[in-house]
């Protein structure tokens, strides 16, 4: 495996999200913060994009006859900036230095999310936290996701879900469904298997950013899907080179 200098981490707000009385569980976002420092003490940099589904999700509002789309899609790049502040917060607690990035005008000390910026907290050694997606509508944070990963040049983007990989079909639903362990991302835009959406994945393929899959919940997951000593689901441009 090439030399991995920097990493864009996805995490989802299901991730770090609490219960029907609470947005955040504070033993699930100190785990994810954990994960990231084991990841800088290895000498390699830290990009985190983090998603809203534990406050508001936007795609969750898009059909209806009340809140437009575009509506529904500004909360849900709200709730992500809500999920950053607090994951800052968390990683400062745990002796991580971080900083916000976004192009939204939010009340509190941030960044303009630009290739400038990015790379002026890198060179101070603090992780950027992308939230707010793009500004715009009619984004994923998936696709948020590439898009911060090539602003700061990352080597690859990992995404932390609730399931270990990518599957013929839903495991939760499915017990036949088989795991994928690699394919190409036109595979995965052909095969319409919906772990992500397909502008991602053409945005992922046109820049050769390869997409980790992999669980939340496993020990030490971030380092280890980056060691490929876990159970996962690469997707990249070609079949995997024998060693």
């Amino acid at each position: 495996m090439p030399s991995i200098r920097r990493v864009l981490v996805k995490v989802s707000g299901e991730a770090i999200a609490g219960d029907r009385t609470s947005w955040f569980n504070i033993d699930r976002v100190s785990k994810v913060c954990r994960d990231v420092k084991s990841v800088l003490d290895t000498g390699i940099r830290v990009v985190i994009v983090v998603g809203g589904g534990n406050v508001i999700r936007g795609r969750d509002w898009q059909n209806n006859e009340v809140v437009k789309p575009e509506t529904a899609d500004a909360m849900g790049m709200l709730s992500t900036a809500i999920n950053g502040i607090m994951l800052r917060d968390v990683l400062s607690h745990h002796g991580v230095d971080a900083g916000i990035v976004s192009n939204l005008s939010l009340p509190f000390e941030i960044s303009h999310a630009n290739s400038f910026n990015i790379a002026k907290m890198m060179a101070q050694d603090k992780v950027a936290i992308f939230v707010g997606g793009i500004g715009l509508p009619y984004c994923s944070t998936d696709t948020v996701s590439v898009i911060a990963a090539s602003l700061s040049e990352c080597d690859i983007i990992l995404k932390a879900t609730h399931v270990d990989g990518i599957y013929s079909d839903d495991p939760k639903v499915t017990c036949e469904a088989v795991h994928i362990p690699e394919m190409t991302y036109q595979e995965a835009v052909d095969r319409q298997l919906n772990f992500m959406d397909n502008a991602a994945l053409i945005m992922a393929m046109q820049r050769k950013i390869p997409i980790y899959i992999f669980s939340i919940e496993e020990k030490d997951c971030l380092i280890r899907a980056i060691n490929e000593d876990i159970k996962l689901s690469i997707v990249r441009a070609s079949e995997r080179i024998p060693q």
